[in-house]
């Protein structure tokens, strides 16, 4: 079986964060199975491009295959794309392509829709509430009314989250959905550097503290979304009684990193909080394997690989209630916060005489969101359900 693949953008664009991380996860262990992958994708990387363009397909494993196109406007068009993309799609069984509101996706699903393949659709969030309502409501509406709901019969959708079958239900009540959530690569995050908190501090700002008394640590491209501005003025009330707390943000940015730098500045912060930029797979595991926390404050996660990542460190997470771990509480695994200030300022008082146990934690993400249980699902979607007539 050969499986179209086709994304906006692909590793190592690692700008996107967890949904790259993911795919590429996904597409290796679907290569083990000895599913043919060929990934049909741009060069984009945020406002940057990936220095990798070609119109043939490289070869980065046994069975896994990748294209990258240029892009003559970055996120916006690819001619080579438009040139190249039907002939990778004519000679696929499956195509899988993955968000919605890209000219990608447009020119992927008008081909595989002429050559009348299997088509599978993960929307990653994009059917969401808070992704419609949010930024160019109207262009989003039209896009949907042309381009995607005339054909919603033909299309198969992959939610990756329980909250994400929800949307899609929302807005097409009658279509094929089948939940495959995403996973991580568990046993990659056993294997990590122990580091003291100073050290560590050190190490990612460039500033030596005599004394650390825990780190609180969150990640993602700094975007409005993530609600980094609730969680930096939670950090500054629990500052107040803990003063030789650290807490530590990586992402690139997204738009808004000269409004968090104002908001630290203004709130005399900047001892304690730090934009930390982009980190590599091992920095960040070694950032998550030696925080006390992980958090995220995000207005809406699909999915939310990061979280997953924290706690196949063992690490505990406090997570916004707009998340879809609704069970992390019962699992012993972190706390959910209401998504405003004084809700995380609460529970960051409520955590320090919390016990966590990293055994129960990383059990629960390994039996529910380890690579190796939930890659049989997505070979089985591809495979057999819903066969083409």
């Amino acid at each position: 079986m050969r499986v179209c693949l086709i994304s906006s953008s692909f590793y190592p664009a690692v700008f996107y964060g967890g949904p790259i991380s993911a795919t590429w996860d996904l597409s290796q262990k679907l290569a083990n199975k000895g599913v043919k992958v060929y990934v049909s994708t741009t060069n984009a990387n945020g406002r940057e491009k990936l220095k990798i363009i070609s119109n043939r397909f490289i070869k980065k494993e046994e069975n896994l295959f990748v294209k990258y196109y240029n892009e003559q406007i970055i996120n916006k068009f690819s001619l080579s794309f438009l040139l190249g993309v039907w002939d990778d799609i004519r000679k696929s069984d499956v195509i899988y392509i993955q968000y919605l509101f890209h000219y990608t996706v447009l020119f992927s699903l008008f081909f595989s829709l002429l050559f009348k393949k299997k088509i599978i659709i993960c929307p990653r969030g994009s059917l969401s509430s808070f992704t419609l309502e949010n930024k160019r409501r109207l262009y989003k509406k039209i896009w949907l009314n042309l381009f995607i709901s005339p054909f919603r019969n033909k299309i198969i959708w992959q939610a990756s989250s329980s909250l994400e079958k929800e949307d899609i239900l929302i807005r097409y009540p009658r279509s094929k959905v089948e939940l495959v959530s995403d996973g991580i690569d568990f046993e990659s995050f056993q294997e990590y550097d122990r580091i003291d908190m100073e050290r560590m501090v050190e190490k990612y700002t460039s500033i030596a503290f005599k004394e650390v008394s825990e780190v609180i640590f969150s990640m993602g491209r700094l975007h409005k979304i993530k609600g980094y501005d609730v969680l930096i003025d939670a950090f500054s009330l629990y500052l107040k009684d803990n003063p030789n707390s650290k807490l530590l943000i990586a992402g690139d940015d997204d738009g808004i990193k000269n409004e968090l730098e104002i908001q630290i500045q203004k709130l005399n912060l900047e001892d304690s909080v730090f934009l930390i930029g982009l980190v590599n797979f091992n920095q960040k595991k070694e950032l998550l394997s030696n925080s006390d926390v992980f958090v995220l404050a995000s207005e809406f996660e699909s999915f939310g690989i990061v979280i997953a990542e924290s706690l196949a460190c063992g690490t505990p997470v406090i997570v916004s209630n707009k998340t879809l771990w609704k069970d992390i509480e019962k699992n012993n695994c972190g706390i959910l916060a209401d998504n405003e200030k004084n809700s995380f300022y609460d529970i960051f008082k409520k955590f320090k005489n919390l016990e966590f146990d990293s055994n129960v934690i990383k059990n629960y993400v390994k039996c529910n969101y380890d690579w190796e249980r939930i890659v049989d699902s997505f070979i089985d979607l591809f495979k057999n359900k819903y066969k083409n007539k």
